[in-house]
């Protein structure tokens, strides 16, 4: 998904309701932000520190499991275009 956003009066970035979901980003999310000439990214902030280790076979994520409820996880996964 592509947007145009215009800064407020604040000079503050707000992001919609629509692009915040296409990005995968629940509110009140901490980004990382880095800059560079004419260019700035925002990146959602690891919220864990965790390890994918092999156990046998599989790997396995040894982090938590973000808190996001069932019904929402769905409901991102229905609205998400590529």
């Amino acid at each position: 998904m592509t947007a145009t956003v215009q800064l407020d009066h604040s000079n503050r970035i707000i992001l919609s309701k629509d692009l915040r979901r296409a990005a995968g980003i629940p509110r009140r999310q901490k980004l990382k932000v880095s800059a560079t000439p004419g260019r700035i990214v925002l990146e959602v902030q690891a919220s864990s520190t965790g390890r994918v280790v092999k156990r046998g076979k599989l790997k396995v994520w040894t982090g938590a499991v973000p808190a996001t409820p069932l019904a929402e996880a769905v409901e991102q996964t229905r609205h998400y275009q590529r």
